[in-house]
């Protein structure tokens, strides 16, 4: 995974302190998506790592789905997460 440079301000603007970003898988059959929010630590099985000097927490599945995803921000958007490989499957 990786954070545009848009990504990577807006989570050092809104993360301050010892917050991370954490993602969290929320899809289902025919619908990826993941949940993004700041967080104090990590929750049972979150992988913890770094990137770009963002302190990340991702949950089991969302560890195994963002290998090659690409983290940006737009001003009217907000977080957007994106994954060439990504399409509609059960």
């Amino acid at each position: 995974m990786t954070l545009t440079a848009a990504a990577t301000l807006a989570a050092r603007r809104d993360l301050g302190g010892n917050r991370k970003l954490r993602i969290a898988f929320a899809g289902g059959c025919g619908a990826m998506g993941f949940r993004l929010a700041a967080a104090r630590r990590a929750v049972d099985g979150d992988l913890e790592l770094e990137i770009a000097g963002i302190p990340l927490l991702l949950d089991r599945q969302a560890a195994s789905e963002l290998n090659g995803a690409v983290l940006d921000y737009d001003e009217d958007e907000g977080f957007q997460l994106d994954h060439p490989q990504w399409g509609v499957s059960c």
